[in-house]
């Protein structure tokens, strides 16, 4: 499968801290492509937002971090199982993108 790297990933960010911060992490494990590291990473914080909310007042919820949505089961060429998901997160931007927050409700 084809992926974007670690590398290229960093070398596409323009906020010089974020860049920094992320070329000190090292790379990924070999077993981990992009996409599965950010599909994992979403999935936690979705789950951490679900657990912070049951103890929030409506208006006070997390909604920056909504479940996964999973395509129907399909099978591969080789056999394989597989579906499709969307992960995403839903965020309040300043216009030059440095304040992004999630949005509550």
């Amino acid at each position: 499968m084809n992926d974007i790297t670690l590398a290229e990933m960093i070398a596409a960010i323009e906020d010089e801290t974020l860049k920094a911060w992320w070329e000190q992490i090292g790379n990924l494990p070999e077993e981990f492509t992009m996409c599965e590291f950010f599909m994992k990473s979403l999935h936690a914080c979705s789950t951490a937002a679900a657990l912070k909310n049951e103890n929030q007042e409506v208006g006070q919820k997390i909604l920056g971090y909504p479940a996964a949505i999973n395509g129907a089961v399909e099978t591969s060429k080789n056999n394989h199982l597989f579906f499709r998901r969307t992960a995403s997160i839903t965020s309040l931007v300043v216009i030059d993108l440095d304040g992004s927050i999630p949005s509550n409700g």
